[in-house]
This record gives structure tokens, C-alpha cells and sequence, in this order.
């Protein structure tokens, strides 16, 4: 039990740490921001770790990257916006709707929270700058998150085929963790 808390705990500061490294480091330039690879880890972050550590993960390394890399007036909605993020990818996979499994499944979860996760940063644009910028905005947001999405996508039907598969919370392959 105390080992399992334990690497629980340890995982989740890994992908805490991989959200941030993809967050900071990996920036694109943009009028009113910047787009990066951390969504990546944030999908990656749920399929191994499940939705509520993986929302910890990806809310508090993508707010600690806009902290630290000057754009502390994103850090609130980043932090809502990772967090709603994972938790619409979690709950699509625990509810399995119209009958999804696997890669479907997956895809449709990802797409899901994706939108959740361009609304909320839309809402924010528009409180922060405006109407106009939050229009502009908005196809960088869905193009962040399907980026994210595809290289997600990519490194877990890698990691799967390693024996981490059975670290996964959740897997492409539609099994659930203990399954």
C-alpha cells in the first residue's frame, strides 16, 4: 500500500515535471501567448496515471511554465484549463459513451476535451483582452490541442508496447488498469 502511494506520488511529479519541460521549453510564439507540446503530456498523463493525477499533473506544470516564463496573467486559466482538460478526457473514457472502446474511444475522449479545453481558454481570452483576440485565438487553441492529441497518440501506442503498459490507467487498446 505504502509503495503503491508511493510511486503513485512519484509518477505524478514526473509528468508534473514532463507537462512543464513541454510547456517551457517547446514555445511558439504568438500574439497573445504562446502554443507548446505540453498538451501531450497532459493526454499521456491520464492514460498512465488516470484523470484526477493527471489533471493535478497537467494544471500545476502548465501554470508553473506560464509563471515562470512571464505570462503570469494565464497562470488561473491554465491552471482551470489543463485541469478541465483532463478531467473531460477521464470522464469520456470511464463512461465509454455510445459504446466506444480502444482507439475510438480514445479519440473521441481526446477530442472531447480538447473543445473543454479551447472554451475555456476562448472565455478567458475574451475576459483578458476581448472579443477580437479571443476569435483569433480560438484555431490556435484547437490546433495546440490536436497536436498535442496526435503526439499523445503516438507516444502512448509506443509506451504501450513496453512493459509500462501496465502502469496505464487506461491504454488505446480499450483495457483499463487491472484489466
Amino acid at each position: 500500500m505504502q509503495r503503491d502511494k508511493m510511486r503513485a506520488l512519484t509518477l505524478t511529479a514526473l509528468f508534473t515535471a514532463l507537462v512543464f519541460v513541454g510547456t517551457y521549453v517547446v514555445k511558439i510564439p504568438l500574439p497573445f501567448g504562446y502554443t507548446h507540446i505540453g498538451d501531450s503530456m497532459i493526454f499521456l498523463a491520464v492514460m498512465v496515471l488516470g484523470w484526477k493525477r493527471g489533471a493535478a499533473a497537467g494544471a500545476v506544470g502548465a501554470a508553473l511554465a506560464d509563471l515562470i516564463g512571464g505570462f503570469a496573467v494565464w497562470a488561473v486559466p491554465t491552471l482551470i484549463a489543463k485541469a478541465a482538460m483532463a478531467a473531460a478526457l477521464g470522464l469520456m473514457l470511464n463512461r465509454r459513451p455510445f459504446g466506444l472502446r480502444g482507439r475510438a474511444l480514445w479519440i473521441v475522449g481526446a477530442a472531447a476535451s480538447a473543445i473543454v479545453h479551447a472554451a475555456v481558454y476562448t472565455l478567458a481570452t475574451l475576459l483578458i483582452y476581448g472579443g477580437p483576440a479571443a476569435i483569433t485565438m480560438l484555431p490556435a487553441e484547437l490546433m495546440q490541442s490536436a497536436v498535442g492529441m496526435a503526439v499523445a497518440f503516438v507516444l502512448a501506442e509506443a509506451l504501450q508496447k513496453t512493459a509500462l503498459a501496465e502502469s496505464f490507467a487506461y491504454t488505446t487498446h480499450g483495457k483499463e488498469a487491472g484489466a
